[in-house]
């Protein structure tokens, strides 16, 4: 049964937090703050918990915290699906309090930034099109731009998607979402790189999304 009641601030919500939870800031702005909170209040969820995750590396107090050890095939929480991590990429889920399928970053900033990726889900919408496109311009704000994308295959299922560009934490990011259903889920895929990294991480996340696969025995392609 499809979900039919305020699609848009789901999508909201879920773009919002996706987008955040591993971004990159300098060391003088510690905080994550939410760019949607005024058009989405759901999207306000995201405590100040992340900004632990997101800080650069830089006391002798972070260096006696064990990083997570690069890993293959990560499974996301729900069981549904598994990407290989690439060379250097961290799975970082369990540092992340919100709930998520699949929280992975690089192990190096570049340009003040963690390129990572996150995985959300949430229940399926009708008019999936034309809400994804509203939940952009919410996500970009007044400062950001967007555009939308053609559509792709995900491990055999339609993923439409579009590319925002925006400021968060004084840092200009890059960020292609894409929302692919399957069985009884629909999941928000945020992959997010420094701005002047969009170009240089493409194949980067061509590589994780190409290397997606259903566990069950339902999925198609």
């Amino acid at each position: 049964m499809r979900r039919t009641t305020s699609p848009l601030r789901a999508l909201v919500a879920t773009a919002t937090l996706s987008a955040l939870l591993l971004s990159g800031c300098s060391d003088d702005e510690p905080s994550v703050e939410d760019p949607a909170d005024d058009s989405a209040p759901s999207a306000s969820a995201a405590p100040d918990e992340t900004t632990e995750t997101s800080a650069a590396p830089d006391t002798d107090a972070e260096t006696a915290t064990a990083e997570p050890e690069p890993s293959g095939p990560v499974s996301s929480d729900d069981g549904a699906f598994e990407l290989t991590l690439p060379e250097g990429w961290l799975d970082v889920a369990d540092q992340v309090e919100q709930k998520v399928e699949i929280a992975v970053r690089d192990d190096e900033m570049t340009d003040d930034f963690y390129t990572n990726l996150v995985v959300a889900s949430e229940d399926p919408i009708e008019d999936l099109q034309e809400s994804i496109e509203e939940a952009a311009k919410s996500v970009a704000g007044s400062d950001g731009d967007y555009e939308m994308l053609d559509p792709i295959e995900i491990a055999g299922e339609e993923a439409f998607g579009y590319l925002l560009t925006r400021t968060t934490n004084g840092v200009a990011v890059a960020q292609t979402q894409r929302w692919v259903e399957h069985g009884d889920r629909l999941y928000v895929v945020t992959f997010s790189s420094a701005q002047g990294q969009q170009e240089a991480t493409e194949p980067v996340m061509e590589e994780l999304l190409s290397s997606w696969t259903w566990q069950d025995e339902s999925a198609t392609g």
